[in-house]
């Protein structure tokens, strides 16, 4: 990746007359070769935030779908709202971390590409821009980096920026969207899941890899059928219940051979407890795979699959579906199910007027045939 621009001509000009800090080196991985980097100080004014900075994508995507344009870190208003961005992410480790770094200082050097874009080191960077905004202390004015060299293959990069920004020690953790977003990265630059897998020191298999990639998949669907397609903070709060709809649902349906048309129902079904029951847990959104295997139960779903489907019919449908499964497991415990509907029939109302509705008298007659059938 060739990077010759104004500001890594400014950078090399700058590193000429520099000396490296003492016994402070970076090593990493270059086309499978590790490599060793001295550091420098490096004022802010030559160095960028890094854009595709895994640990905010989903952050820079909302803000870049409000601004209505993409944000460019080498303009001066664009570098203040990303750095707003990295700032807001989690108050109580940017305050650590603020701290430890008007106390103690940077003790880790950071990595920049030779263009000065930063890898690993952006939240870092915007903190000292603030204290040096506040202080005007030129100590905060300077930032410890290793410089890569001018050709660095995209592959190499990715394996970089990932391995070091899944580490933990000091660093703030990737959000579940974040964290998926960075594994498509990978994929998107060329590496193999067993690729990715090595390049965060297995963390997750490859196997793991490509079950994640899957939950993104499910997750870029619904976005899509909402028309919301890349807006991936509407669904912050509801990663878990896209890890339950994949691993536990949809991938079980699949190994036992069920349908494609009966899957793709299902996640609909899926979708629509996500977007219209915030009531109903990931815990909940697991019984859809036993829901799916019995008949009947599933076919209690199919007003959830109408578009106008209310919240009421839908709770409702799904919960009488969970019943049908729950009543079905127990259909070798008479006594527990008979007590259960008797509770339910003493629970009516005789003057409720939906008694009256031709469906529910229809039912009434088959519970009294069933019951019949029973007393023989």
């Amino acid at each position: 990746m060739k990077l010759d621009t104004n500001r890594a001509k400014q950078l090399d000009a700058y590193l000429k007359d520099q000396q490296p800090l003492e016994h402070t080196a970076v090593r990493v991985e270059l086309s499978g070769e590790m490599k060793t980097f001295r550091a420098y100080r490096v004022p802010l004014k030559y160095l960028i935030f890094n854009i595709r900075n895994g640990r905010f994508a989903a952050e820079l995507l909302e803000k870049e779908e409000q601004l209505k344009r993409k944000l460019d870190p080498t303009v001066e208003q664009d570098a203040k709202v990303i750095k707003k961005l990295l700032l807001d992410q989690s108050e109580s480790e940017t305050d650590a971390l603020t701290e430890d770094l008007r106390v103690h200082g940077q003790l880790e050097p950071g990595i920049i590409t030779f263009d000065g874009a930063i890898i690993n080191a952006n939240r870092r960077m915007a903190i000292l821009k603030t204290l040096f905004e506040e202080t005007r202390e030129a100590k905060f004015d300077f930032l410890a980096v290793a410089r890569l060299p001018q050709q660095v293959d995209q592959k190499d990069l990715w394996r970089i920026e990932a391995g070091l920004q899944f580490a933990k020690d000091f660093r703030l953790e990737y959000g579940p969207v974040n964290e998926l977003l960075k594994l498509k990265e990978g994929l998107q630059q060329g590496l193999t899941a067993e690729d990715i897998s090595k390049s965060l020191l297995g963390r997750y298999s490859a196997k793991r890899v490509n079950e994640k990639l899957e939950i993104l998949k499910l997750i870029d669907s619904y976005l899509k059928e909402i028309k919301k397609p890349g807006e991936y903070h509407l669904i912050q709060r509801n990663v878990e219940k896209f890890n339950s709809l994949q691993a536990n649902v949809v991938a079980p349906l699949r190994r036992k051979g069920k349908e494609d048309s009966k899957i793709v129902d299902t996640i609909s079904v899926g979708f629509a407890l996500i977007r219209k029951a915030p009531d109903v847990t990931h815990w909940d959104i697991r019984s859809l795979h036993k829901i799916a295997l019995n008949e009947t139960a599933e076919n209690e779903l199919a007003p959830i699959l109408t578009d106008k489907a209310s919240k009421e019919t839908i709770v409702e449908a799904f919960t009488a579906a969970q019943e049908i499964v729950e009543d079905s497991e127990k259909k070798d415990k008479p006594e527990r199910l008979v007590k259960r509907a008797l509770t339910a029939i003493k629970s009516i109302s005789p003057k409720s007027p939906r008694l009256a509705h031709a469906k529910v008298k229809a039912m009434l007659k088959d519970l009294a045939k069933q019951v019949q059938l029973l007393l023989r």
